[in-house]
C-alpha cells in the first residue's frame, strides 16, 4: 500500500498535477490562508501537504493538517466533516503513536464530544490532550497554541457542572493565563485574552457583581475591535456573544433603554453569522479532493482502456450537476434566511411593547406571553388545502398542535416555580413557556431564529438557575 500511494505521489508530481510538492511549505501557506480569511485556499493546500506527508511517512506533520482542518470545520459547525478528521486522527494514533499525534487526536476529540454534549468523553480526551502537549518539546515549532487546551478545560468545569467546579476553572484560566506569550502570533494571544476575559466575566456574573461584569465584557468588546482590524471575519460570533450579554445584564437590572441598544446590535452582527460562501467553498473543495483521488486512479486506468476517458468526463459532467444544484440550494436558503431575520426583528418589536404593557397593566404576564407566542405562531396556521403536503403540511400541523397546548398550560404551576426567588428575565419566561409547550431545542431555534447552539446554552443556564426547581426534562 505504502508503494501504491508513493507512487501515485511520483506520478502526480511527473505530470505537474501538484503545483507546489513541499508540503512544509503548503501548511505554512495554509495557515497564513487562514489568519487572512482565505479558509478555501487554505483548506486545498492542507488536503495536498497531508497526502504529501502521508507518502513520506511524516505522521506527526500529517496530524497536524488533518487538525487544523477539523479546527476550521468547527469554527464554522460543519460537525460532520470535522467527525471525519477525527476519525482519521484516530487511526493515525493507533497506527502511529507519538506525542504530536495524541495531543491532536485528543484535542480534536474533546472538541467535538463537547459540542455533541458528551461531555464525559469531553474532559477525558481533554486532559489526555494536556498530557501529551506537556511532552511534546517546543510546540511553538508545529504552530501549536497551547493556551486553548487550558481554556476549554476551564470552560468545560464553569458550563458543564452544576454548581461550577470554581477551583477547577480559576486553575485552569491560571495556565492558560501563563500560556498565552506562546502563541505563534498576536492575534492569537488576543483572540485567546478574548475568552479567557469573557469566562471570568461569567464568573463576577454569577457573584451578581454587575458592574464588574460589565467592565470585563467592556474590556473584550475592546479586544474584539482591536482583532477585527485586520481579521473581521474571525471574531463575529464573539461580538454577537457580548451583545448577548451585555443585553441580558442590562434587561436584569432594568435599564431597558440600554438593553434594547444591544439587542439591536446583536441583530445587526447577526447578518454576518450566515456565511453560506464560506461553507459552499468548503464542501466544493472536499469534492474537488474526492474528485482528483478519482481522476488519478482513473488516468492510470486510461493508460490500459480507453473507455477510463468517458468515465472521466462522466465525472466532471456530475460534478457541474452537482455545483448546479447546490447552488439552487443555496439560493433557496437564502430567501428563507431573510424571511427569518425580518421576523427576529418584528418579535424584538414586539417583545418590547409587551415589556411595555406589563409595567401598565395589572394582567397576568404570562397570559400576555401566552398570547403574545400564539399570535406569532398562528400567523402560519394550518389550513386544509391540496397543495400542502410532506414536510410543509407537517410543520402547519405541529404549528397548531403547539398553540393547543400553550392554551391548555397550567400557569399556576408555572407561576409556582417562578415564585421562589430567582431573577428571571421575560426572555427566559419565553423558552419557559416554549419548554412547557414541548417545543424541541430545533423548534425553538427555528421560531425564534436562533442558532441550536444558543437554545441549548439557554436551557443548560435555567436548569442551572432553578437546579431541582426545574420541572422539565428537556
Amino acid at each position: 500500500m505504502k508503494k501504491l500511494v508513493l507512487l501515485i505521489w511520483l506520478l502526480a508530481i511527473g505530470n505537474g498535477l501538484l503545483a507546489n510538492n513541499d508540503p512544509y511549505a503548503l501548511r505554512q501557506e495554509a495557515l497564513r490562508d487562514f489568519d487572512q480569511g482565505k479558509a478555501a485556499d487554505a483548506q486545498k493546500k492542507l488536503i495536498k501537504a497531508y497526502d504529501l506527508f502521508v507518502a513520506m511517512e511524516e505522521w506527526d506533520m500529517a496530524s497536524m493538517c488533518l487538525y487544523e482542518r477539523a479546527i476550521d470545520y468547527m469554527n464554522i459547525g460543519d460537525m460532520a466533516n470535522m467527525a471525519a478528521q477525527c476519525e482519521e486522527l484516530k487511526s493515525l494514533n493507533e497506527q502511529h503513536p507519538s506525542s504530536m499525534v495524541a495531543y491532536n487526536y485528543h484535542s480534536v476529540a474533546s472538541g467535538y464530544y463537547s459540542y455533541v454534549d458528551s461531555i464525559d468523553l469531553a474532559i477525558a480526551h481533554g486532559w489526555s490532550a494536556i498530557d501529551a502537549l506537556e511532552q511534546i518539546d517546543n510546540p511553538a515549532a508545529y504552530n501549536i497554541v497551547p493556551v486553548w487546551s487550558y481554556y476549554n478545560m476551564a470552560f468545560f468545569y464553569d458550563m458543564y457542572f452544576q454548581p461550577p467546579m470554581v477551583d477547577s476553572v480559576r486553575h485552569y484560566l491560571v495556565r492558560a493565563r501563563a500560556s498565552i506569550e506562546d502563541s505563534r502570533t498576536r492575534k492569537d494571544s488576543l483572540e485567546a485574552l478574548i475568552s479567557i476575559v469573557d469566562l471570568e466575566a461569567w464568573q463576577e456574573y454569577y457573584e451578581k457583581d454587575y458592574a464588574q461584569a460589565e467592565s470585563m465584557m467592556a474590556y473584550v468588546l475592546e479586544l474584539i475591535d482591536t482583532v477585527a482590524q485586520t481579521s473581521p471575519n474571525t471574531v463575529v460570533t464573539e461580538r454577537g456573544e457580548a451583545y448577548k450579554f451585555m443585553a441580558m445584564i442590562h434587561e436584569e437590572q432594568g435599564q431597558w433603554q440600554r438593553a434594547f441598544a444591544y439587542q439591536q446590535k446583536l441583530l445587526d452582527n447577526n447578518e454576518l453569522r450566515y456565511d453560506d460562501d464560506k461553507r459552499r467553498v468548503l464542501q466544493e473543495v472536499q469534492t474537488q479532493y474526492e474528485v482528483e483521488k478519482q481522476q488519478l486512479e482513473m488516468e492510470k486506468l486510461a493508460a490500459e482502456n480507453s473507455r477510463g476517458r468517458w468515465l472521466l468526463v462522466a465525472l466532471w459532467l456530475l460534478l457541474l450537476l452537482l455545483v448546479i444544484g447546490y447552488w439552487l440550494l443555496v439560493l433557496g436558503r437564502r430567501n428563507t434566511e431573510a424571511k427569518l431575520y425580518e421576523a427576529a426583528l418584528e418579535a424584538d418589536n414586539m417583545r418590547q411593547t409587551i415589556q411595555s404593557l406589563e409595567s401598565q397593566t395589572d394582567v397576568d404576564p404570562l397570559v400576555i406571553l401566552v398570547d403574545e407566542l400564539v399570535a406569532q405562531l398562528e400567523k402560519e396556521k394550518p389550513t386544509p388545502s391540496p397543495s400542502l403536503k410532506g414536510r410543509e403540511l407537517e410543520a402547519k400541523v405541529r404549528r397548531g398542535e403547539i398553540v393547543g397546548v400553550l392554551r391548555e398550560l397550567d400557569l399556576g404551576h408555572i407561576q409556582v416555580m417562578l415564585s421562589h426567588g430567582k431573577k428571571i428575565t421575560t426572555m427566559d419566561k419565553r423558552y419557559i413557556l416554549c419548554f412547557a409547550a414541548g417545543m424541541t431545542v430545533e423548534e425553538i431555534a427555528d421560531f425564534m431564529s436562533l442558532e441550536p447552539a444558543s437554545v441549548y446554552t439557554v436551557r443548560y443556564r435555567l436548569r442551572k438557575k432553578f437546579g431541582s426547581d426545574y420541572p422539565f426534562s428537556y
